[in-house]
């Protein structure tokens, strides 16, 4: 009787947690950001050409315009992409999958881990509310297959199958940069704790096709692209707090003191900024009051990563953890907890970034699960069970209700330059076969528009990888106007300085303006149109005014 019941209610927990991941994916967050069309068009170009948009053939790292990034999603997205076309949902769906699949994989790892139906039902609500895993659920970030891949493999291995746990542990590699450093700390820990017996003389053919896999991207890691990326936002690359201790060690009172060496050095440096940023993502204010302050990886309104009543839970599951903490179970859930904030500590910024500390998600909701049991378990003599889960369903579906409401409503309005508003209602109109012989001009000075303009006008991957030569802004590239351009006919920059449209435009040409570049103050072209153009389509900011203008010459 108690395992249907709880059938039911994990049933009811997964329709939950469909619902929060599924319901207007395609509007909340209201359009696909820069790094979610670039793993649409690259998902694209590689089920069409077997290339990345930049012309290497099934690579095991991928280019992009301004960097290069880790494949395994966009290879997870080139299947929804082959099939549904590029579009929205096609990037965002095989994420919201994944989240719920995080979901079941918490769930069972839980339970195998604990041995109790209970915290399991308990782990996987407390996942499936959370607004830092609903968030990232919706949106085609990495770090969600990452957790995926790094839950298969942690459920994988305490089950016994060590060597096919390296399989997905290795394909983590794959998805986003935390994972170098986290990874192999979890796999040492896993080991660690569980001590299997392995034998490497007789047992070393079957980490071979772990080694093989990680052979690639090892090379990307420690000489590629991969180790430029993390040079460029690690602790040490940081200018402004190395010019910090020239300023403080160069002040006219200490010129000349041998002893301010001793204080302001970089070693202290990196020592008190990894400190603060460690420090940092266990805070209050990150994990249930603010959250990230990036408006992209959190909702604001009074919002953090987790509900605020976790708090109490996560503290209390921390204390008793500790107290079992010669039980496997509960070592394995705080080394987790305690190293998954290492590899963010190390970048600049790395204290309250969300995706960079999304590792740390399982291991906080398990903890918090850990605590509410407990309390639960202090209060049963006193409060019927039943009792009990309905104060805490209670105060979660008000939660819930509250954070979708400011989701939904206001967020969604709110954040809309963070989320690139306005290019796929203005671009998924436009073709070059619309154009013709005419030239198409594009405002690049917004926000960069090329990748834009590629997925939401459906510019074939195979034609874009014959024709583009580059996307750095000439002067003068043609007569008037400074930018680039890609095939015969497609131009990206702005007319200079001076130049009117007007002038600039030959009949039949079309022009994409950016209000306030091209189109003065709050203009709409729309109601009063200037004799020499037509207007053929005109994109408004939520709030109604004029965001892009497509200008056609007469």
């Amino acid at each position: 009787m108690r395992t249907n019941k709880q059938t039911i209610l994990f049933v009811l927990i997964l329709l939950l947690s469909i619902f929060l991941r599924l319901f207007r994916l395609d509007e909340i967050p209201i359009s696909l950001f820069g790094d979610e069309i670039d793993v649409g068009y690259q998902a694209w170009s590689l089920i069409s050409t077997g290339r990345d948009y930049m012309g290497h053939t099934l690579p095991v790292y991928i280019q992009s315009l301004t960097e290069w990034r880790a494949p395994l999603l966009m290879y997870v997205v080139a299947p929804f992409i082959g099939i549904l076309g590029p579009s929205t949902i096609s990037v965002r769906l095989p994420v919201a999958l994944l989240g719920i699949a995080n979901i079941l994989l918490l769930y069972f790892l839980s339970k195998h881990l604990f041995k109790s139906g209970k915290l399991a039902l308990i782990t996987s609500f407390l996942l499936a509310i959370s607004p830092w895993h609903i968030h990232f659920s919706r949106a085609a970030f990495e770090v969600t297959l990452l957790l995926t891949l790094l839950l298969s493999g942690t459920l994988i291995f305490v089950k016994g199958k060590h060597f096919i746990s390296l399989i997905p542990f290795t394909l983590t590699f794959y998805t986003y940069s935390t994972a170098n450093i986290f990874t192999p700390l979890l796999v040492l820990c896993l080991y660690l704790i569980n001590r299997p017996q392995i034998n490497l003389k007789s047992d070393w053919l079957k980490f071979f096709p772990g080694f093989l896999l990680c052979l690639p991207i090892a090379y990307f890691i420690l000489a590629g692209p991969a180790s430029g990326r993390f040079a460029g936002i690690s602790i040490f690359s940081d200018q402004k707090a190395i010019d910090t201790i020239i300023t403080t060690r160069t002040e006219p009172w200490v010129i000349g003191s041998k002893v301010e060496q001793f204080f302001h050095n970089k070693p202290l440096l990196y020592l008190g900024t990894f400190a603060k940023n460690y420090l940092t993502a266990f805070s209050p204010d990150f994990l249930f009051l603010n959250g990230d302050p990036n408006f992209r990886h959190s909702i604001g309104g009074g919002f953090g990563e987790l509900p605020l009543f976790f708090a109490p839970f996560l503290l209390i599951g921390i204390f008793h953890l500790f107290e079992t903490r010669d039980k496997k179970e509960s070592r394995l859930i705080l080394l987790w907890l305690f190293l998954s904030p290492l590899a963010s500590s190390l970048t600049q910024g790395g204290g309250n970034h969300a995706t960079r500390l999304f590792v740390m998600l399982p291991a906080v909701i398990i903890a918090s699960a850990v605590g509410f049991v407990y309390v639960a378990n202090l209060l049963s003599a006193k409060i019927k069970g039943y009792l009990l889960g309905i104060i805490f369903v209670a105060i979660s579906l008000i939660f819930v209700v509250s954070y979708f409401h400011q989701y939904s409503s206001h967020y969604k309005y709110l954040s809309t330059k963070n989320w690139h508003y306005g290019y796929e209602q203005t671009f998924s109109g436009l073709s070059m076969e619309t154009v013709g012989n005419h030239n198409l001009y594009i405002n690049n000075t917004y926000e960069p528009s090329l990748l834009k303009f590629l997925f939401f006008s459906k510019y074939p991957p195979q034609k874009f990888q014959q024709e583009f030569t580059g996307d750095q802004t000439v002067t003068s590239l043609i007569p008037n106007f400074d930018g680039f351009r890609l095939g015969s006919n497609l131009y990206f920059g702005a007319i200079q300085t001076g130049v009117s449209l007007d002038d600039f435009l030959n009949s039949g040409d079309i022009y994409i303006a950016s209000q306030r570049m091209e189109i003065p103050g709050d203009q709409d072209w729309s109601k009063e149109t200037p004799h020499a153009f037509s207007i053929p389509s005109i994109t408004y900011d939520v709030f109604g005014q004029p965001l892009f203008t497509v200008i056609k010459k007469k």
